[in-house]
């Protein structure tokens, strides 16, 4: 069994895809869009991976309130979920799909388009596994984050510099709607390739339940 199954993992790699959410080629849900997230992780590969993602977190606005008679502590009560920017990098390829998103959203004459999107993570020091159709998926998924509504809030071309060797970085920041962790299993595909690792997710989470100190959790 992969340690990064019950241990965080050490050595990773992760894929990302985006989709219409609405626009003019949009799904009309997140739901269609996940469903076709493994053949958009084999394009995103193939036109240009993203090498780098910031701002897979999410807070939690909590209000305050003062009851009388009540000395011991302020009552507090959730308002609603507060997410920052989304922030991927990757360097820059004949591919101008970032920027065409941007053009349509300032200057479009149809609908905005708004994406949803899928981060996966995988555990690069696990056994490799090859036969998947996905390029870059041969190793255990690990986790998943996903969010909706998306907007290219700022886009950033790379900073050129004839005297310097580094590679061309672009980097998009997508203002969005709500960000998730998702079980691997309602991911067509994925969950297929989690069962070419012979059941290790399964085995992983009946180990977790009964292991002594983790109270079933």
């Amino acid at each position: 069994m992969p340690t990064s199954v019950l241990q965080p993992a050490t050595a990773f790699n992760f894929m990302v895809t985006l989709w219409d959410e609405e626009g003019p080629f949009g799904t009309g849900s997140a739901a269609g869009g996940i469903g076709g997230a493994v053949v958009g992780m084999a394009s995103q590969w193939l036109m240009g991976a993203f090498s780098e993602v910031q701002g897979l977190d999410a807070e939690l606005e909590i209000e305050t309130y003062q009851e009388g008679g009540h000395n011991i502590a302020p009552r507090r009560f959730a308002k609603y979920g507060r997410f920052q920017n989304l922030t991927f990098k990757r360097g820059v390829t004949f591919n101008p799909d970032l920027w065409d998103w941007h053009n349509q959203v300032l200057a479009g004459s149809k609908a905005v388009i708004r994406k949803g999107g899928l981060v996966v993570l995988f555990d690069r020091n696990g056994p490799a596994q090859t036969g998947f159709g996905i390029p870059g998926v041969d190793r255990l998924p690990v986790a998943a984050w996903t969010f909706t509504g998306g907007l290219p809030e700022r886009l950033k071309g790379p900073q050129l510099n004839a005297k310097s060797n580094e590679i061309a970085i672009e980097t998009l920041e997508i203002s969005h709607q709500g960000l998730s962790r998702v079980s691997l299993g309602s991911i067509p595909g994925l969950a297929d390739v989690s069962a070419v690792f012979g059941g290790a997710l399964s085995a992983a989470a009946g180990a977790a339940a009964v292991a002594p100190g983790l109270g079933g959790l």
